[in-house]
């Protein structure tokens, strides 16, 4: 990086930085307690984030297992990245390398946490006791992720750049960073980029009337241990299941320079038969948090919308059609031979087979198809076929389906523009 660039970044990070509070820097650690802010309080401030595999709920088949072996361990790691990697491919149908949006070290690296079966510690079995609405709920990320999309609205959150890092603090590649002033505590998730802003004076609650995707937060000291208690939630979306009731309440205790405490139970009859709560040890990683640019460069979203509108016109390419027309366009015209008989047929796998006939001119062949709806282009991949100049060969038609699917017209492009053009009507 160049001195300019340098200072570029800097007084960009300087006016980002200038809406914030200023803070002191935090005094050490003594025999007595945890790192404290000149004016007292503990010190939350840092990057946090909770490098385990550990699963927030324990899986069905360890039942009242806490812990696991290094030898079972070890297994169960191999077979929970297995299940992920194929999790993500039939989500995203494209091959990848297990990671977080390329990021040098994973989650996905690291071990259990202390050989735990779960985060969840309360109930004892280490399951989340979710209602019949919990268990609907808890799928929707699933279902989103699933089936083809009409629009955006159909996809994740975090894919569509709305929300990414969200309370509480849990599990990921892309750790929260913690700001503090005596009156307010502010957590930044860079991921997605949300930021959740925590007073610690009395004021009253927000209106129920009022949600948001990060619900609204209050916050009070309990001697050393901050307890941040969150509601108004936008239903659309779900954390393990959760729904606009959700009352969160987390509970963050520094305990050295390294560690953070914390524990959260949640609170939502409609969803859950019981509260719950998790805990787990946050650790500090004393380095920056860089840009997630959700949206730069970020062509997924129209390549996949594409990709389902192509998904649906193939559907209604899928059929048999008897040849209605035929005639040879442009400088193809001259030749004169025209074929009066055929059929053509797509089928759900993708392939195509085609005959077309005359008087004196007859041509069959066969292979795999692909529909470009951008660019309102059909290709027949032949494989195999009667006479050779087609073997092998890509033909290349644009197409003109009918509302109803049952006309369609193919119109074989060449080098110098249409050369053909034929109109088939729908058998079946």
């Amino acid at each position: 990086m160049s001195m300019a660039q340098y200072v570029v970044r800097c007084l960009g990070l300087a006016g980002a930085l200038a809406a914030l509070p200023c803070s002191a820097p935090a005094q050490p650690a003594d025999e007595a307690g945890p790192p404290r802010t000149p004016w007292g309080a503990p010190d939350l401030q840092g990057t946090w984030s909770l490098p385990t595999m550990t699963p927030l709920e324990r899986p069905a088949e360890f039942e009242d297992r806490l812990r696991l072996t290094e030898e079972e361990e070890a297994e169960f790691l191999a077979a929970r990245r297995s299940r992920i990697r194929e999790g993500l491919a039939r989500a995203l149908s494209a091959d990848f390398e297990l990671g977080d949006g390329g990021v040098d070290q994973s989650i996905y690296d690291h071990p259990l946490l202390d050989g735990r079966t779960s985060l969840v510690v309360s109930p004892e079995n280490g399951r989340i006791p979710r209602t019949e609405e919990g268990r609907y709920r808890v799928g929707m990320p699933g279902r989103r992720m699933s089936g083809i999309p009409e629009g955006p609205e159909d996809r994740a959150l975090d894919e569509r750049c709305l929300v990414g890092g969200m309370l509480p603090l849990r599990g990921s590649a892309f750790p929260a960073r913690i700001f503090q002033t005596p009156d307010h505590v502010v957590i930044h998730y860079e991921f997605v980029n949300a930021t959740i802003t925590v007073p610690l004076d009395d004021r009253p609650q927000v209106s129920s009337a009022i949600q948001q995707w990060t619900g609204t937060s209050r916050g009070s000291w309990d001697g050393d241990t901050l307890v941040i208690e969150s509601t108004n939630f936008d239903p659309r979306w779900t954390f393990a299941g959760s729904g606009a009731g959700m009352r969160l309440v987390q509970r963050l205790t520094r305990i050295d320079q390294a560690t953070m405490h914390q524990e959260y139970t949640v609170y939502d009859p409609d969803s859950f038969t019981e509260p719950w709560s998790a805990e787990y040890p946050l650790t500090n990683t004393e380095e920056p948090i860089y840009e997630f640019a959700c949206h730069e460069g970020n062509r997924s979203m129209t390549l996949l919308l594409n990709g389902a509108r192509a998904t649906e016109q193939m559907a209604r390419f899928v059929g048999a059609f008897g040849l209605s027309s035929f005639e040879r366009v442009g400088g193809a015209a001259a030749d004169g031979s025209a074929f009066t008989d055929g059929m053509l047929s797509h089928d759900a796998s993708g392939r195509v087979s085609v005959q077309l006939s005359g008087r004196e001119s007859y041509l069959a062949y066969y292979g795999r198809y692909d529909v470009n709806v951008t660019r309102k282009v059909v290709e027949h991949e032949v494989e195999g076929g009667s006479r050779p100049d087609v073997r092998g060969g890509t033909l290349s038609y644009s197409y003109d389906l009918a509302d109803d699917g049952d006309t369609l017209v193919l119109s074989l492009m060449g080098d110098d523009g249409v050369e053909s053009r034929a109109t088939w009507q729908r058998h079946r």
